[in-house]
């Protein structure tokens, strides 16, 4: 049985030698670390079942480190240790994420009690983070678009998710009590940001990591320091879904989590193929026209990913191309077979797998009353989600690639967006029928609602028509056609959907797992 370790971070950590001393003579393995830094780096490379943290240290301090420790390691253990016992700095460590606080001087035994009484301070936690997700949204509106950044709206819904899933959904209810703005009120905001940027990304200017550079950028890099390499596409996963998944892994892998802006429209046929292609969509169309299909439903949307890959990976000089194999799962049985054929599967070195599981979940929600029951709002449908996973296949198969060694990337096509509001899309005959996302010829609707792109190319979309018009919703609309019954149109409110303009559908979760050593 491995002795329980505890990393130990104080500036001042020549003076508690004989404090360690007692912990390692009672059976604790005991690391050190001088600064935040060194022990940000540390558990990068050792596993750690607990954390004494110094408050009071030169350049980063307690509060920061443990700010920081938290953004990949949701449930280690953490207990402040400082000299001061103002009650103001004890709310903050305890708010601010740590599970305990202790005033030195310490007692090492007081460590192994302090195991077995973590504190439980959600109404602190819950209304802490509340606030800090206030801040953050004020902070962000009160920027001129013309200053915003990528970074900026990843922090936000970095730390929207964070909060709300570490809570169980109370910090919405906490923001409401405190009358602060509510957090979609900026979804709008972002597809106005989305409208100004998204074209100059498309021409190259100042991109953020985003499909069509994925492989270049993410997978190219990890290759050559990589035995084996495991690419995992969850298709339609939102980041908040993602982090109800790497509790279950934290003892498995390092975890590093960063974010893409997905294709538009935020849907399989365009960021799925963009992400495996290496090319925008106007490009996958242009070089191989014969197997483009755009309407979302159309069989063989995706038929080609494999060799898409492999000429990508090629094209940017990879020496796994031809090696790297593929597969997709949509239910259990398939992943299974994934599972006893791994070995097999990663004889190159390489391999891309798409799992379905999710997507099927999502539009199954909008369809099966049953799991609209069982998931009737967004803290429903995360659990709903970490029930799957708890029991799916790719949790074993994870756990088995952590065994192996094997170096693990994590990400999503697209995410999707709880809908609520309706507008309508007016256009000649013969407009696809998607609920986020429209093309047709010369189509019209409201722009505040929607926006409206006349010049696809643009867009780094088909354009084989002068006439052709894509249509995107913003926040939480549905496109819907005029002529469409109402009953009919009703049956999509309170749905998840895909394919337009919002943060959790345009900003997923690009996390490498990289195997601790055992």
């Amino acid at each position: 049985m491995n002795r329980l370790t505890i990393l130990w971070v104080d500036d001042e950590i020549g003076h508690l030698q004989s404090h360690i001393r007692f912990l390692e003579k009672i059976g604790y393995r005991v690391l050190t670390a001088p600064s935040g830094p060194t022990a940000l780096d540390l558990l990068d490379s050792e596993r750690v079942d607990i954390v004494l943290m110094d408050q009071m240290m030169i350049g980063m301090d307690g509060l920061e480190t443990v700010s920081r420790i938290r953004r990949n390691y949701s449930t280690l253990p953490i207990v402040m240790v400082t000299q001061s016992e103002e009650e103001e700095l004890m709310d903050r460590a305890l708010g601010g994420q740590a599970d305990d606080y202790l005033t030195k001087p310490v007692n090492p035994s007081q460590i192994q009690l302090v195991i077995k009484r973590l504190l439980q301070t959600s109404r602190l936690k819950t209304q802490t983070a509340a606030e800090n997700v206030a801040s953050e949204v004020s902070r962000l509106s009160d920027m001129r678009s013309s200053e915003m950044r990528w970074a900026d709206w990843t922090s936000l819904y970095r730390t929207i998710c964070e909060n709300d899933v570490k809570l169980g959904g109370q910090v919405s209810s906490e923001l409401r009590s405190l009358q602060r703005m509510r957090i979609e009120d900026l979804q709008n905001d972002f597809s106005k940001y989305i409208q100004l940027q998204y074209p100059e990304w498309i021409a190259g200017k100042d991109a953020p990591l985003m499909p069509h550079n994925f492989l270049e950028r993410i997978v190219k890099p990890l290759l050559p320091e990589s035995r084996e390499l495991v690419l995992v596409v969850i298709d339609c996963m939102r980041y908040d879904q993602w982090l109800t998944m790497t509790p279950a892994l934290e003892g498995w892998f390092h975890i590093h989590t960063s974010f893409m802006c997905t294709t538009l429209p935020s849907a399989t046929p365009y960021s799925r193929n963009s992400l495996f292609a290496g090319l925008i969509p106007r490009d996958i169309w242009r070089f191989y026209r014969n197997d483009w299909l755009e309407e979302y439903g159309a069989p063989g949307l995706n038929r080609s990913e494999h060799q898409h890959l492999k000429d990508a990976l090629g094209r940017i000089g990879c020496r796994s191309c031809d090696s790297a194999t593929f597969a997709k799962v949509s239910n259990q049985r398939e992943g299974e077979s994934v599972r006893r054929s791994l070995s097999h599967l990663l004889e190159g070195g390489m391999l891309a797998l798409v799992v379905n599981y999710l997507d099927h979940l999502t539009h199954g929600r909008s369809e099966i009353e049953l799991l609209h029951e069982l998931a009737p709002d967004v803290p429903g449908f995360r659990k709903l989600t970490s029930a799957w996973f708890d029991s799916s296949f790719l949790r074993e198969l994870l756990h088995t690639l952590a065994a192996r060694g094997a170096t693990v990337v994590v990400t999503s096509d697209h995410g999707s967006v709880l809908c609520r509001r309706q507008t309508y899309v007016r256009g000649a005959r013969g407009m696809s029928s998607s609920i986020r996302y429209r093309f047709g010829h010369s189509l019209s609707a409201d722009e505040k609602a929607a926006v409206v792109v006349h010049d696809p190319a643009r867009w780094g979309l088909p354009d084989e028509s002068p006439s052709k018009t894509y249509v995107f919703a913003r926040s939480d609309f549905m496109l819907m056609h005029p002529g469409m019954p109402r009953e009919e149109a009703r049956k999509f409110d309170d749905t998840f959907q895909h394919g337009g303009i919002s943060l959790d559908e345009m900003v997923v979760p690009v996390t490498v797992l990289k195997p601790k050593q055992l």
